[in-house]
């Protein structure tokens, strides 16, 4: 994320002759990144790009320790002056309690003032919250985005006379309830977020992202209770992305602040209130601390670190770049324990983040460089991959092209496919309402393609090859590889395509049956099974789902299931010599019966006899079709006798138990 810091201000934490350019330079090379400087006014402003480990650098008093450790490896004098904030005197005038039975944050503190002045606040404050791009209001709440600014750790006031009871209860939603944010929004919240309630079941702020309406700062406010949680940064992240509240907070508060600045930044608000609003103590200092972190001490040596970044750097030097950047080191032997400040505890873990401290701090420029030596790994295809750019080949050279669509689909898409969204898994948050929920198939998003650009070409051949994502018992879904290849010319042509698909890949015995898709026309489609387990499904586009997509014309389509598919594949060839007797080719029309499946009618002609070698189906003509007949024996000429034989025989399925007529025999 990007912060806008004031060199004025900047300058509060950090004594130094480097010039603002000198600053931006040094600071990129070694530090967060300066983007660009502005001129305001008589000011410079920094434009700084913060990583999104680095939650102790978004604020002036972050980057003025990094900019005090850097400035000097590059020649610049420079002092890191530690904001002075002096604890208060507590009174006990108003009550005030605040509970948290669930332990739902790290750490809570509050304070009560009263006699607040509320007003504008001074010049000093406004300008620069004004030039760090956050509107000033008033002091009072000015204050609480300043310190955020200036410490890094969001700060909150509610109008204590709003808030009906004197007390703050940190606790889960409940299902179903409202809650009003100080912009006028109205959200519904759940089980899953945290809210406050005033003892009376009634909410008043969404702690760590926003306040309420109903205990908001008001022109009328003359008693305000300072409040500071460090709530659980997964809780707030989800909520803030659930209702969409991307407050500056927020995106803080989710990034985990260390608790110990917590106190040290509400002492500074009680602090700036006593000289901004004339404000008076009027309550104890509230300091629920239930998680304590640990300090971290993590051990490592120069050896270590000099191998990681590859050249050799004085042990003395590796403890002065670390000091300057506040870490406490000891040695044991040759060992270094170092204990990284309170404010890197979230991103400093492992040794290897020592060894990035060292090289930033010493220079990535400073560093020689070299090529890698040794072998490139290669990376070993898995065989689902291979299938996958096995088939896409095939396609591609049948005429075929490939179309990428999102996993994603929109509620108008699901309808106008004639599917149940309850049969779909839906986002909690989605970005859009065009990718709201996770497709089942393929088929919807084909259509899509298909009535987008048919006003282009009338003969498109389409397939795209990606995952359908199932509802399971497990929390994620199931994610099926599957294939739909489209066509909108012939589904002659279509069946071929799947059926050569089938015996380049080696899969054989699959029984296909007439039974209707889902989604398909109910007398032009089949599927074919292995076991009772569907795997391909192949047909017309039912007229219902055509007239849906605007389409006037029939369009065949093909799914197929890809992970059960898969199994199957036997990519061995097998061999054989070419036959040295020649076949013996003739011809037989037959004429058919609507009733009569022509495909198992071919099937059991060439189970008849083995030295049928193949049966083909040549073309329809009404209701009379023609099939080839292969005749061939592999050890020698079949004489006419024994053609007849094998013929007759052919007669017989056809004619005794198919009850049809061939022409030329009666």
């Amino acid at each position: 994320m990007n912060i806008l810091i004031p060199d004025s201000w900047l300058r509060d934490f950090i004594k130094t002759n480097a010039e603002p350019d000198d600053i931006q330079k040094s600071l990129s090379l070694c530090g967060p990144s300066v983007e660009k400087i502005e001129r305001v006014d008589r000011d410079y402003l920094y434009h700084i790009e913060i990583t999104t480990n680095r939650i102790d650098a978004i604020s002036v008093e972050g980057i003025a320790r990094e900019a005090a450790a850097i400035l000097p490896r590059f020649g610049f004098q420079s002092i890191y002056k530690e904001k002075e904030i002096i604890p208060f005197k507590e009174e006990n005038r108003l009550p005030l309690t605040v509970s948290d039975p669930q332990k739902l944050c790290h750490r809570i503190l509050a304070c009560v003032l009263d006699n607040v002045n509320l007003n504008k606040s001074s010049k000093k404050i406004a300008d620069r919250l004004e030039k760090a791009g956050v509107r000033s209001l008033n002091n009072v709440i000015d204050i609480t985005n300043y310190l955020m600014l200036e410490l890094g750790h969001p700060c909150h006031v509610f109008d204590y006379d709003r808030v009906k009871t004197g007390s703050l209860i940190i606790r889960y939603a409940k299902k179903g309830e409202k809650l009003t944010t100080l912009d006028g929004k109205i959200f519904a919240v759940d089980g899953t977020d945290v809210v406050i309630d005033d003892g009376t079941g009634r909410i008043i702020d969404l702690p760590g992202i926003m306040g309420t309406q109903n205990s908001v700062v008001t022109n009328l406010t003359e008693r305000i209770i300072v409040f500071i949680e460090s709530n659980n940064p997964l809780v707030i992240r989800n909520t803030s992305l659930k209702l969409g509240l991307r407050t500056l907070a927020a995106s803080i508060n989710e990034k985990n602040p260390d608790s110990h600045l917590a106190k040290r930044t509400i002492v500074a608000a009680v602090n700036l209130y006593q000289q901004e609003c004339h404000a008076r103590i009027a309550s104890p200092l509230i300091d629920i601390y239930p998680f304590k972190p640990e300090k971290k001490k993590i051990t490592i040596t120069a050896d270590f670190i000099n191998r990681q970044i590859g050249i050799k750097i004085n042990e003395n030097e590796i403890i002065k770049i670390l000091n300057s950047l506040h870490f406490k080191i000891s040695k044991k032997n040759n060992l270094l324990l170092i204990e990284p400040p309170y404010f890197r505890r979230s991103d400093i873990d492992q040794p290897v983040d020592i060894v990035e401290e060292v090289a930033r701090l010493y220079g990535y420029q400073n560093l020689p460089s070299a090529l890698m030596t040794g072998d490139i790994p290669l990376s070993q295809k898995t065989d689902d991959l291979i299938l996958e750019e096995k088939i896409k080949i095939m396609l591609k050279y049948w005429g075929y092209t490939e179309t990428y669509y999102y996993s994603l689909i929109s509620s108008q898409l699901i309808n106008k496919s004639h599917l149940d969204k309850k049969d779909h898994l839906k986002l909690k948050n989605p970005l859009t309402k065009d990718l709201e929920y996770l497709r089942i198939s393929l088929i919807p998003s084909m259509l899509d393609i298909i009535s987008n650009n048919t006003y282009f070409r009338d003969d498109l051949l389409l397939f795209e090859l990606a995952k359908v994502y199932l509802p399971s018992d497990r929390e994620l879904p199931d994610e099926k590889n599957h294939l739909v290849i489209s066509n909108n010319v012939d589904y002659y042509q279509l069946k071929g395509i799947i059926d050569s698909l089938l015996n380049e890949l080696g899969i054989i015995n699959l029984k296909t049956y007439f039974t209707p898709g889902h989604l398909f026309h109910p007398h032009k489609s089949l599927v074919y099974k292995k076991d009772n387990s569907t795997l391909i499904t192949l047909g017309a586009v039912h007229p219902d789902l055509l007239s849906s997509f605007s389409l006037n014309k029939e369009v065949f389509l093909a799914e197929i299931n890809l992970d059960d598919l898969y199994p199957l594949v036997n990519l061995a060839k097998i061999y054989q010599p070419i036959p040295f007797f020649p076949p013996v080719v003739e011809n037989l029309t037959v004429g058919i019966d609507k009733k009569i499946k022509i495909g198992f009618l071919m099937e059991e002609i060439k189970k008849s006899n083995p030295f049928i070698k193949e049966i083909i189906f040549l073309e329809k003509f009404i209701d009379w079709i023609t099939f080839k007949v292969i005749y061939q024996h592999p050890q020698k000429n079949l004489d006419s006798e024994e053609v007849k034989l094998i013929r007759d025989k052919i007669i017989g399925i056809v004619t005794e138990k198919y009850h049809l007529k061939i022409k030329g025999y009666s």
